[in-house]
């Protein structure tokens, strides 16, 4: 009968030392997940340049069909909506957004805000990479559904992507822009605004008026209720046109144009 070495309780060699083989291929130890990375962009943050008045209080009153949708979830549209555009910066933008939905709620519209809470880091790139594509895609969507886009700009802030949406969307006939003079990029922002008739102010107290006047603009009509005159349903918007294909709309136009009044020249000279 075998008997059990009493030295070897240890993976070995007989004497109870780790042979060479142990040695070479030590265990390896599993690393602890660390925790994700919380990133809140709804924490309070000091409006230390006052571009924020104090709310009225109370507060007013919401009008029963105002929605404030926010991600993840698919907004619900109505007839009329507007897009909180402008600084977010990761939370370290004042809550503007907040504040402009309060201002905008006895109006029964949709308001889109892209200022989704908390942002919890997950633990795989895919993850991360993933959420971050539903994010930029609830925008893009937004964006082309809503009537109005409102831009403010943070002083206090850099705001590159809040720039690019800028420059994407001036030309649509559907912006009205919040720019003071401290921002770092201000001059950029008036040219282009003035560049493609965007109506442009310095403070929020001009701001939300001047995005109310943009919604009567494109067909927002109250009765003495306050409700809006005639259906609240939402038309599904298309896709902004690339501009190749507006140019080759434009052409094909021309030539049906040019055919028509060979025609009725012809018709003429009968």
């Amino acid at each position: 009968m075998h008997l059990p070495n009493p030295f070897s309780s240890k993976k070995g060699s007989p004497s109870g030392e780790p042979s060479q083989n142990a040695q070479a291929n030590p265990p390896t130890e599993k690393k602890a997940k660390s925790p994700s990375k919380v990133i809140n962009v709804d924490k309070p943050v000091m409006d230390t340049e006052h571009q924020l008045p104090p709310l009225p209080n109370p507060l007013p009153e919401p009008h029963p069909d105002f929605l404030h949708c926010m991600p993840k979830d698919a907004p619900t549209y109505r007839k009329f909506s507007v897009f909180t555009a402008g600084s977010i910066e990761q939370g370290k933008a004042i809550q503007w957004q907040q504040q402009m939905a309060d201002m905008l709620s006895p109006y029964p519209i949709t308001v889109c805000n892209p200022r989704r809470g908390n942002w919890d880091e997950a633990e795989t790139e895919e993850e991360n990479q993933r959420n971050f594509k539903a994010q930029v895609e609830w925008e893009l969507s937004a964006l082309e559904q809503v009537d109005v886009i409102c831009f403010f700009f943070d002083v206090t802030t850099k705001s590159p992507v809040s720039l690019l949406e800028l420059g994407l969307w001036a030309a649509s006939d559907k912006v009205v822009v919040c720019c003071g003079d401290k921002y770092h990029r201000s001059g950029n922002v008036g040219i282009t605004c003035a560049r493609y008739g965007v109506p442009l102010v310095k403070s929020f107290e001009e701001l939300v008026p001047a995005v109310v006047k943009m919604l009567e603009k494109k067909g927002m009509q109250l009765d003495g209720n306050g409700d809006l005159v005639g259906e609240n349903v939402h038309v599904e918007k298309e896709k902004p046109k690339k501009i190749p294909q507006v140019e080759r709309e434009k052409v094909e136009l021309q030539e049906r144009v040019k055919a028509l009044e060979a025609q009725l020249a012809m018709q003429a000279r009968v």
